[in-house]
């Protein structure tokens, strides 16, 4: 398994793509040593800080399941919250999966569909069936609110729950 030199250069040089190949590469591409998971993750956190959306949603997720780094639910909600407010579908279905779960913040069944509704509106297939599967638990009343807080969202309308939670 070996860098490209070229996709090496350009990551060395912040292209945060080329950083993000690397990272993939290093974590999926065979050995699962240490070291590689560790220097996969320096080059996520790089193009996370570059504003890669998908190396932060990949970053996320190594967070929240202690895979390369120690478990940090903080890290995971700061990573996949930021992508999915800059309006990236993984981001999104990966935060509605957050609040599904209880991960990072309390459980909550219609912020998670808030987020997966946000995600299977950007075309993402696995939002529409975790939407489906959240819907079921939802009462009448709370998939209005839930439909009501969508589409305030989507709009870029001011929430007030949204807002609670970035200060959390």
């Amino acid at each position: 398994m070996a860098i490209d030199p070229h996709t090496l250069r350009a990551a060395q040089e912040g292209d945060a793509e080329a950083q993000l190949r690397i990272a993939k590469l290093l974590l999926f591409g065979g050995a699962q040593a240490g070291e590689q998971s560790a220097e996969a993750v320096r080059w996520l956190q790089s193009a996370a800080e570059k504003d890669n959306p998908a190396a932060m949603v990949m970053l996320g997720k190594l967070y929240r399941n202690g895979f390369g780094v120690l478990q940090d639910y903080g890290q995971a909600v700061k990573w996949i919250r930021t992508a999915a407010e800059r309006g990236d579908p993984d981001g999104m279905l990966e935060l509605g999966r957050l609040y599904r779960d209880g991960v990072g913040f309390p459980r909550d069944p219609v912020r998670a569909y808030v987020w997966f509704n946000r995600a299977a509106a950007a075309l993402h297939g696995d939002a529409v069936r975790d939407r489906a599967e959240v819907l079921r638990s939802l009462t009448a009343d709370q998939l209005k609110d839930a439909q009501a807080q969508s589409s305030a969202v989507e709009a870029g309308l001011p929430d007030a729950k949204l807002a609670k939670d970035n200060r959390q």
